[in-house]
């Protein structure tokens, strides 16, 4: 009996293991996902740009002499016309004083000699050199005003002071750098475009941004100024600003110095013959004919078949342009292209 019992153990193990053995023996078919061919209704591509103030300047004081007020400190904020720093006014107002001194004098010779003319008591070559000396008494007397006036280094516009050249009591020349002010509320976006994305220049072209410290956002710009030639072959500079309203509220979240991702979208006008594009990730190197190819998908027989294409321009970020070798309509493998091989089924994946 126990003879029996061990030898129906046997025989169910041996038929377990041949049922086993003939699915694995199934065939497998690869899933895959297939892409249409469609031509390219926009071409986008993306550049690193960097934010600037439209109002940037390095302030200077117009006249020499020694700081003695310094009103302000690095990252505080201004209006327009306040005081920024003062030069020692001492010597400035001594020369005032000598040349208003000097003008009143001449004023008062150039009067009297104005009425002694008019009764002929003196030559008219006596009272052109009182005129004279009036004039250039006058324009003396004028400079030191102004001067006085410029010891005093005002802001030209709101803004921030982003930095500070030189410390208190220290000794200045004129044009010397004294503070950088920046105005925040008008920004720019600069970045540089490769001679042969030129045609991304178009009027119909348009222009987001997107900042790393506002991500997952982009806001609409346009292009304010660009150089049509690269001078040392580094690209074409380009100038941008953000039109979108949306951006003023988050404006805050942005400064001068920050980077950011500009893109460029325009029509699908390219030198690709058919104007088609495919992502990168469809495109392999076929390695017995060293071609660039995609998988082509067969319906009839449900299978792939390699197809050699012609590359032409990189677009929109992930994409290129397929000069020859697909026709809209086409249906090919959109990844994976590595693991399968000519002629093999697979099962088309709904997308």
């Amino acid at each position: 009996m126990k003879n029996l019992i061990w030898v129906s153990i046997f025989l169910l193990a041996l038929v377990s293991s041949c049922g086993k053995s003939k699915e694995q023996k199934k065939e497998v078919i690869r899933p895959v996902k297939l892409l249409k061919v469609e031509p390219l209704s926009s071409i986008s591509k993306s550049f690193t740009g960097i934010i600037e103030a439209d109002e940037l300047s390095d302030l200077t004081f117009k006249v020499s002499g020694t700081l003695n007020e310094f009103y302000v400190a690095s990252g505080e904020k201004l209006k327009k016309n306040q005081v920024i720093a003062a030069l020692d006014t001492r010597d400035m107002v001594l020369q005032l004083e000598t040349a208003r001194t000097t003008y009143l004098t001449a004023k008062s010779k150039l009067e009297r000699n104005e009425r002694l003319l008019a009764r002929q008591a003196i030559s008219k070559q006596d009272f052109e050199s009182a005129q004279a000396e009036y004039t250039k008494a006058k324009a003396s007397f004028e400079n030191a005003q102004n001067a006085l006036g410029d010891t005093k280094l005002k802001a030209p516009f709101d803004g921030f002071v982003e930095k500070k050249y030189v410390d208190n009591y220290q000794k200045i020349q004129a044009g010397e750098k004294i503070v950088r002010l920046v105005n925040p509320a008008r920004l720019n976006i600069k970045f540089m475009l490769p001679e042969s994305n030129i045609k991304l220049l178009r009027e119909s072209s348009k222009l987001e941004v997107e900042f790393e410290a506002i991500k997952g956002q982009k806001f609409s710009g346009k292009i304010t100024e660009f150089v049509s030639a690269s001078s040392d072959g580094s690209g074409i500079p380009v100038t941008a600003v953000i039109t979108d309203p949306g951006f003023e509220k988050l404006q805050s979240l942005v400064s001068p110095g920050f980077t950011c991702t500009v893109t460029l979208i325009t029509d699908s006008e390219t030198d690709s013959p058919t104007g088609i594009a495919v992502p990168l990730s469809a495109v392999f190197n076929d390695s017995e004919t060293g071609e660039e190819s995609v998988w082509i998908y067969i319906k009839e027989s449900g299978t792939v078949s390699r197809k050699q294409v012609k590359l032409g321009a990189l677009v929109n970020n992930n994409m290129v342009l397929i000069d020859s070798g697909l026709s809209t309509g086409d249906m090919i493998l959109a990844a994976g292209v590595f693991n399968v091989y000519e002629g093999e089924k697979v099962n088309v994946l709904e997308n």
